[in-house]
C-alpha cells in the first residue's frame, strides 16, 4: 500500500520533543517507502522543524535516501485543489494536495495527526479517505 504522508507526522519524527514522536517513529518503521509528499507538505516541514529549533537536513536526507518522495505535480492539479479548498472553507493547500495525491494514488492511506479534518475530507466528493493517526487522547 502507498502511504501518502502529511506534515505532522514527518515533523514529528524529527522531532523528539513532539508529542506524537514515539508514534511517528512507529509509523515510518511500519510503513513502506517511499513515502509520497508534495512541495506543500515539504514547505511546512522545513517551516515547523525551523521554528522549533531543528536542523532542516535530516528531512532532506530522507528525502536523499528516497524515504520519502516529492511526487504531485501541482500545475497539473490546481483546478481540482482549488476546487476542494472552495468546498472546504478550512482546508489548507497541503491538505488539499494530500487529497488530490489520494485521488491519484487508489490504493493508499494517509499518515496523518490531523485525525478531525481528514474524517470529514472526502476523495472524488465522496469516498472516505483511509488514513492512520494517533490514537484519540
Amino acid at each position: 500500500m502507498i502511504t501518502i504522508c502529511d506534515t505532522g507526522p514527518l515533523v514529528a519524527y524529527l522531532n523528539r520533543r513532539d508529542p506524537h514522536h514515539a508514534w511517528a517513529v512507529s509509523i515510518m518503521k511500519q510503513a513502506r517507502p517511499p513515502l509520497l509528499i508534495c512541495e506543500a507538505i515539504l514547505t511546512e516541514a522545513v517551516y515547523f522543524l525551523r521554528e522549533d529549533g531543528l536542523m532542516v537536513d535530516p528531512l532532506f536526507q530522507m528525502l536523499e535516501r528516497d524515504a520519502i518522495r516529492l511526487q504531485f505535480d501541482m500545475s497539473a492539479h490546481w483546478p481540482r485543489i482549488r476546487t476542494l479548498m472552495t468546498r472546504y472553507e478550512r482546508m489548507d493547500l497541503a491538505d488539499a494536495s494530500i487529497v488530490v495525491m489520494s485521488e491519484l494514488h487508489t490504493s493508499s492511506q494517509v499518515c496523518t495527526i490531523d485525525r478531525k479534518d481528514f474524517s470529514i475530507y472526502r476523495r472524488n466528493d465522496r469516498q472516505v479517505i483511509d488514513f492512520v493517526a494517533p490514537p484519540k487522547r
